[in-house]
């Protein structure tokens, strides 16, 4: 499977997996202090200073995208490598900061070109992906006590086998919290769902 790396911030993070790494504007600063190599490099580079810019140039080749355009520096890493046959993103630093950025970051999982990659927003307490329509089985890190299913659409039909709590055939909508705070019972479990869902792994 074709695996990227993603660092959006200048965050503290643990990688969890080798590279490659891919930077996008500060990421790229985040991971020349953890040490860790970065073979690309995205974004208008407008969050740090001349001097880091300088500093990016004696280790990697990139182009500065312009300031103002119709795409955020993380939509434009992930379809590149998207378009480069990733298969699975974990993605680093989507998630904190701005709230803007954030749920922009969280809505990129159902972009109609992400939507059927292996897609992980990660962060030290949490893991969001998108299941995509259709049956899927999940494993439980043994870290992660929680797991939540937040719908993106109105009447998304939705069963849950496994878990603390397991529905049937139930139609959850948007605004509504029965999906909230679940947990595994077994170390996997069952989901069918006939419309897209956000699925998060958390602890407190």
């Amino acid at each position: 499977m074709k695996h990227f790396n993603v660092l959006l911030r200048d965050v503290p993070f643990t990688p969890v997996k080798d590279g490659p790494w891919t930077g996008v504007d500060a990421g790229v600063k985040g991971l020349l202090k953890a040490g860790i190599d970065v073979e690309r490099a995205y974004g208008d580079f407008d969050s740090v200073s001349a001097e880091d810019i300088e500093n990016f140039k004696e280790h990697l080749t990139f182009d500065i995208v312009p300031g103002v355009k119709d795409y955020t520096d993380s939509e434009l890493a992930l379809l590149s490598l998207a378009e480069e046959g990733a298969e699975s993103i974990d993605v680093y630093g989507a998630l904190g900061g701005r709230k803007d950025h954030e749920l922009m970051n969280i809505h990129l999982l159902a972009h109609e070109k992400l939507r059927a990659i292996e897609l992980r927003l990660i962060n030290e307490k949490n893991e969001i992906v998108l299941l995509i329509a259709g049956s899927h089985t999940v494993k439980s890190d043994g870290f992660k006590k929680y797991v939540s299913f937040i719908p993106l659409y109105d009447k998304t039909l939705l069963t849950l086998r496994g878990f603390k709590y397991d529905i049937e055939d139930t139609y959850v909508s948007i605004g509504k919290t029965l999906t909230v705070s679940n947990e595994f019972k077994n170390h996997a479990a069952d989901i069918k769902t006939d419309q897209d869902i956000l699925m998060i792994k958390s602890t407190d």
